[in-house]
């Protein structure tokens, strides 16, 4: 069977099935060899008969579940591979058959269960990552277009067709929906919390504060809300307005790093460079490796320059070039990998298809 002769592997598995018909190995083994020359009903048949001398076979199951799949018996396929997942839990193959069956089944909100079963105990599957996301779109998508049918003016329409437009970066039509579910929901925070997003990532600043102003005012005590509008008053200069907002974030909030750079910024615009010296060591210090780290860095040493502090400016500033160097290190490693990946080598092109 391992050598690829297929004919002969089946022969010396019947011999061992005549010679010993209660081994239950010997009949999985025929089994396998059967399904593989396509003798589907067959090889069917043989695996429910090892199954019958012995139930718990978590292989058999599986490749019984298989088999009943190609022949295009679903829900006979699902039974066993249920089966095989009650027997193994922890066979990730069993998991990604059973996902298979359900979304050829046009059962995807069940397939998903399955493939992130699979997932859990094989992260790194780049097949199964496709089947998964292949899965859990469908399911969006079923909700969606449901969703749609129920009451295609619904405010909960407008907010997934903004979440859309948004992921695509289509920031202006993501506003035009946000405006339209606040019409039928005026008082929701989380809907201008999401508009004053789209405002900012579409360099509308006033627009982001006068979105984030409503957020606060809906959720006073909300910590994202003083965030969100103390960090776009800091951005558009308004350094008295940033740090008050921004204080009392911290202060019911702490151990935020975005919110220590925007604070140490804020403080910078009204000259209270000591302070804010402080905030951006503390912000460059929780995030050593990272973006914030990066823009704290960079700004600390600016700070020191103008105290005067050349030994601290300079220090500051190896740490933002040390981290820069870094991001950019990792970039082309990734742009490598990427032509490696999508570039087949012409050895490995036989008759026009890439070999396996």
């Amino acid at each position: 069977m391992r050598s690829g002769q297929p004919l002969a592997a089946e022969h010396a598995f019947r011999e061992a099935v005549r010679l010993e018909p209660k081994l239950p190995e010997a009949y999985v083994d025929l089994a396998l060899v059967l399904g593989r020359e396509g003798k589907l009903d067959e090889a069917i048949d043989t695996l429910r008969q090892s199954l019958a001398l012995m139930s718990v076979q978590p292989s058999a199951n599986l490749y019984l579940g298989i088999f009943l799949f190609q022949a295009n018996h679903p829900a006979d396929a699902r039974t066993a591979l249920q089966q095989a997942t009650a027997q193994a839990p922890g066979s990730a193959e069993a998991w990604m058959w059973l996902g298979n069956v359900d979304m050829a089944s046009g059962r995807p909100e069940l397939a998903v269960v399955s493939f992130d079963k699979a997932a859990e105990l094989t992260p790194d599957d780049l097949n199964l990552l496709e089947l998964r996301g292949r899965a859990h779109n469908q399911v969006a998508h079923d909700s969606y277009a449901r969703m749609a049918r129920l009451d295609p003016n619904s405010w909960h329409v407008h907010r997934v067709q903004a979440q859309l437009y948004a992921d695509e970066g289509k920031h202006a039509d993501a506003i035009t929906e946000y405006r339209a579910a606040l019409q039928q929901q005026a008082n929701n925070p989380d809907l201008y919390e999401a508009l004053g997003d789209e405002y900012r990532a579409s360099s509308q600043m006033d627009g982001a504060r006068a979105a984030f102003q409503k957020e606060l005012e809906l959720a006073p005590a909300n910590p994202i809300a003083l965030y969100n509008l103390g960090s776009v008053e800091v951005e558009l200069g308004n350094g008295d307005n940033g740090v008050r907002l921004l204080k009392q974030m911290v202060a019911v909030y702490p151990g935020s790093p975005v919110a220590e750079y925007y604070l140490g910024r804020g403080l910078a615009l009204t000259g209270r460079d000591e302070e804010s010296a402080t905030w951006f060591e503390q912000s460059a210090a929780a995030d050593p490796e990272g973006e914030i780290g990066k823009r704290s860095f960079y700004e600390l040493s600016r700070v020191d320059r103008k105290l005067h502090r050349t030994a601290e400016a300079e220090k500051a500033l190896a740490g933002y070039n040390r981290i820069r160097l870094a991001q950019e290190g990792r970039s082309a490693h990734q742009v490598q990998d990427w032509k490696k990946v999508t570039q087949t080598p012409a050895s490995a092109v036989v008759s026009g298809r890439p070999t396996q």
